[in-house]
């Protein structure tokens, strides 16, 4: 009995310690071929956001054909499909420019301040430039109150003045875009 004990807790310690090499040799493997595996997926999926810009406008025109509803619902999955095609009703605060590829999204006035929303199809650094630039030519400076990758918060004022810039990334399949919000502070 003894010997059978023995020999049962040699082969034990025999599978335990293949299923450990197992493990650390199925780790180097892995880890070996991670980056490789990593870019194909990366390849793969970049193909298949190019292959998705190009269906969509077909799939949003046989949409319209069938149904109204159906192409609204599109219009949420569509890259840019979220950005109208013109300004909302409201109009934009006085003395600040708009930056050429942002399309009016909302407009809202309350306690006698307004707020404007924009979207368009431009990157987020190149319109936070763009009203950095126009903005200190007009006469305002310039606080950034925070900032991340995706986005930033500026408050520029002159005099008595203060506007409060929010600068969102909201890219979709692949496709650039910018959200902002102007508020008069």
């Amino acid at each position: 009995m003894k010997k059978l004990v023995i020999i049962g807790s040699i082969g034990l310690v025999i599978v335990v310690a293949l299923i450990i090499w197992a493990f650390i040799a199925g780790l180097g493997v892995v880890s070996e071929r991670l980056p490789q595996w990593i870019s194909g997926a990366e390849r793969v999926g970049g193909v298949a956001i190019e292959k998705a810009k190009e269906a969509f406008p077909m799939i949003e025109g046989k949409a319209k054909e069938v149904s109204p509803e159906i192409t609204e619902k599109i219009k949420g999955v569509l890259p840019g499909g979220e950005i109208p095609e013109k300004d909302v009703g409201g109009e934009d605060i006085s003395g600040v420019p708009r930056q050429p590829d942002m399309i009016r999204i909302s407009f809202n006035i309350s306690g006698g301040k307004r707020t404007v929303g924009y979207k368009g199809k431009a990157d987020l650094a190149a319109v936070i430039d763009f009203y950095n630039k126009e903005m200190s030519a007009l006469g305002f400076k310039k606080k950034v109150l925070s900032a991340s990758a995706r986005e930033e918060v500026h408050e520029y004022n002159k005099g008595k003045r203060a506007l409060e810039f929010t600068f969102k990334k909201a890219d979709k399949l692949g496709v650039v875009m910018t959200e902002m919000v102007i508020r008069e502070l």
